[in-house]
């Protein structure tokens, strides 16, 4: 297993073709990477795992493997487990086909996946994208820009800004600070909180989010139901409409306006077939 002395953070550049990533930030002075094939019996993988290159210079990591040849009708042959021990705080940027799993707090991070599922533990400033996968984060600080065409977006806490979407699959978040855009073709959109302004689309799903403390917010939904919590002491102006379906607003109407320490949020909610709750939370 090549070591490398790295007393401060690190990048990391990580190609592989086809595999898993494991990546453990911690609080160490080295850094070590092992590379085994997924398949300890498979020639292919085995080749794959002998012809990674591991070079680290500058602070500056490469984990790069050979591009895998089709081996019809198994699919893609040389498939690698990739594990990366690092120092608390590294960067990490990666372009694989792969699943990635990654404990720790890393810094800013840019993964890019063919097809995998992608989990993160915590991170700085964040990009995410896979065509065929699900993505897990329990924590972000800095902007998040998050795109997978097919799979669900789970997301704890982000502590900044947020762009998350995805052509089919859920998206949940449980609180945000800063502003916050969500788009999905084919599911459901679920916030716990939002203290800035938020932005929610949906073709075929419901909208739902817990509290709002100020700004502005905008729900769309073709078919599907959506659901505001309205922070106590927010005064809020409503802007709803459903085609087909009930409008619900059990707040109390302000007839002077908000009081001067009031935070206000302002609410359009719009769907074709569905019901509109705005609430207390």
């Amino acid at each position: 297993m090549p070591a490398f002395d790295t007393p401060e953070p690190i990048s990391a550049v990580i190609e592989i073709w086809a595999g898993t990533v494991r990546i453990r930030a911690g609080d160490r002075t080295d850094t070590v990477v092992e590379v085994r094939p997924r398949d300890a019996a498979d020639d292919a993988d085995i080749s794959a795992a002998e012809q990674t290159r591991v070079e680290y210079a500058g602070g500056r990591l490469l984990v790069k493997s050979p591009r895998s040849r089709p081996r019809p009708p198994l699919g893609w042959g040389g498939s690698i487990e990739v594990t990366l021990d690092l120092p608390t705080g590294s960067k990490v940027d990666a372009d694989a086909a792969a699943d990635f799993r990654c404990q720790g707090r890393l810094g800013a991070c840019s993964l890019t996946t063919a097809s995998g599922d992608i989990m993160l533990d915590e991170t700085g400033k964040l990009r995410l994208s896979t065509a065929d996968g699900d993505i897990s984060v329990r924590r972000a600080v800095g902007h998040v820009d998050v795109t997978t065409s097919n799979g669900e977006i789970d997301i704890r806490e982000i502590d900044g800004t947020a762009v998350l979407k995805t052509s089919n699959g859920n998206i949940r978040l449980g609180q945000i600070s800063g502003g916050l855009r969500l788009r999905t073709a084919y599911g459901d959109i679920t916030v716990g909180r939002v203290l800035e302004s938020a932005a929610a689309k949906t073709a075929y799903g419901s909208v739902s989010i817990g509290e709002v403390v100020r700004g502005a917010v905008v729900l769309d939904s073709g078919r599907g139901d959506l659901e505001v919590g309205v922070r106590q002491g927010t005064a809020a102006w409503l802007d709803l409409d459903s085609h087909f379906g009930s409008i619900d607003v059990p707040l109390t109407a302000a007839h002077d306006g908000p009081r001067q320490a009031e935070e206000t949020v302002e609410v359009r909610a719009r769907t074709r077939y569905g019901d509109i709750l705005v609430r207390r939370s």
